[in-house]
């Protein structure tokens, strides 16, 4: 099935708009919030130390401690940001990152990386059912 430049561009909004909220729920350290963007059924993922995620529940013991170590985040910006229609209900996402927070203790923390990320509307809306991620430091 073809899909007209209208629709890509529909669906390329409409993903865009997904990842900003995935983002917001980060920013604000919201698990809850950033778990309603991660297809419960069918997520898997690559972490940038080479780990597999073989679903949402081995993501979510690495969110949840790690959301919960922050005192909050200073910064998180992404550049480079391209999302790569496949079809009317697969879509890809690659991002670079850059990312500042600070810790329960105080101390800042800088990381910088890069993402994919897998977008799927098989179950009505854009959910992630992939990520694979790389650290640049």
């Amino acid at each position: 099935m073809t899909i007209t430049e209208q629709h890509k561009t529909d669906i390329e909004q409409q993903v865009t708009t997904a990842f900003q909220g995935l983002v917001a729920a980060s920013k604000t350290l919201n698990s809850a919030q950033y778990f309603e963007f991660i297809d419960q059924e069918k997520f898997v993922g690559l972490n940038a130390d080479g780990s597999n995620w073989n679903s949402a529940s081995e993501l979510k013991a690495l969110i949840d401690p790690s959301f919960s170590a922050l005192e909050k985040v200073e910064s998180l910006t992404f550049t480079n940001v391209k999302v790569s229609v496949i079809d009317e209900n697969t879509a890809i996402l690659v991002n670079e990152y850059q990312q500042t927070v600070i810790l329960k203790d105080g101390s800042p923390f800088t990381a910088e990386g890069g993402g994919m990320q897998v977008w799927s509307k098989s179950s009505g809306k854009w959910l992630l059912v992939g990520i694979g991620a790389s650290a640049k430091r």
